[in-house]
């Protein structure tokens, strides 16, 4: 979304031309600001809001010809989307500007394992339909792909970066536990965007006015909805995989988020960046064995759970002790809908 002013402003090669460059963009976007507002936010939004093209590599190409094509729609758009294989479906999210296949290296061990490897191009990426994007359509299209009634069977994921944020907001949301990599998440996300912002000179009611218009539509909230706040409630182990020298979205916020949640494990790298870390095979590694660790039990025994007849309830909830926190969490969801529909 900001990745590439960020990184822009972050790591120029001329410092004074970077500051001077800096200055006259803050004052053209002040004075805009005051005589064209409707303009600055039209700007705005093609500045942030719109992803820029990714070109597939031979190989990437290559990959995408043998998976299996699929859409679905979300807010009247179409989004484009492969499978690999069968069984249970891991899937694949990239970040800002990106696409899906990035990811592929997790295609075979994936398949080997039985698992079916999903990835999609985001709403305004790639094939799907669209021109601008936001986090929140981005965690719609998530929650349409993970949720129960989906034919997908997804009930592992693994996203980079802005991706991996729209990940933790999906499975929040969806009250979704399942096994998660996340790859250089950007989990201050507000924060991030603010800097980028101020780098650009972006005045705060432009952002905060156009933020709010995409809070209204989809019904989120950018700073009830970062994901450092939902980080905590996964209800799945995470598997964090960070680059040191990250520099794009800094290893240090991984760092300090990781430490505060039990069920949050960190893996540092060094050397790969932002984008090298997506495809190395100690990465793929690491993160297909979290996946793959016990299967994927939690996420089959709450849709186990769900439709079971109260004898085979009681039975996983005397067997799976650890599990019942969610199983209360049913119950009571279903005590409560039940009372709606007697009231209305």
């Amino acid at each position: 979304m900001a990745n590439r002013a960020y990184i822009a402003y972050r790591h120029g090669t001329n410092v004074r031309s970077n500051f001077g460059r800096e200055w006259a963009v803050r004052q053209f976007f002040k004075a805009l600001s005051f005589s064209a507002p409707r303009l600055t936010e039209l700007l705005v939004e093609k500045l942030f809001f719109t992803p820029g093209a990714y070109i597939p590599s031979a190989e990437e190409r290559r990959r995408l010809a043998q998976g299996e094509p699929f859409h679905v729609r979300v807010h009247g758009r179409w989004i484009r989307g492969w499978r690999w294989g069968a069984g249970p479906g891991v899937l694949l999210v990239h970040g800002w500007s990106g696409r899906g296949i990035q990811l592929h290296r997790y295609i075979d061990p994936l398949v080997r394992a039985g698992r079916a490897a999903v990835a999609i191009d985001g709403p305004a990426h790639g094939e799907s339909e669209g021109r601008h994007t936001s986090y929140f359509e981005f965690t719609d299209v998530i929650r349409t792909l993970i949720a129960s009634e989906s034919r997908l069977d997804i009930q592992g994921i693994v996203a980079h970066s802005f991706g991996a944020a729209a990940a933790v907001n999906a499975l929040a949301h969806q009250q979704a536990a399942m096994k998660t990599v996340l790859l250089a998440p950007a989990l201050r996300l507000r924060k991030t965007l603010l800097t980028a912002l101020e780098r650009h000179g972006i005045p705060p009611r432009v952002f905060e006015k156009i933020i709010a218009a995409y809070e209204s539509r989809f019904g989120y909230s950018l700073e009830r909805d970062d994901p450092q706040r939902l980080l905590g409630g996964m209800r799945s182990p995470v598997l964090v995989v960070h680059d040191r020298n990250d520099p794009v979205i800094p290893h240090s916020d991984s760092e300090a988020l990781c430490r505060s949640f039990g069920q949050v494990t960190l893996k540092t790298t060094a050397g790969l960046g932002h984008r090298k870390i997506m495809s190395d095979p100690g990465v793929v590694h690491a993160g297909v064995s979290h996946l793959l660790e016990d299967g994927f039990e939690a996420g089959s025994l709450l849709r186990t759970y769900r439709s079971g007849c109260p004898e085979e309830r009681m039975d996983a909830y005397l067997a799976h002790p650890g599990m019942r926190r969610w199983f209360d969490e049913i119950e009571s969801r279903e005590r409560s809908d039940a009372g709606c529909g007697n009231h209305g």
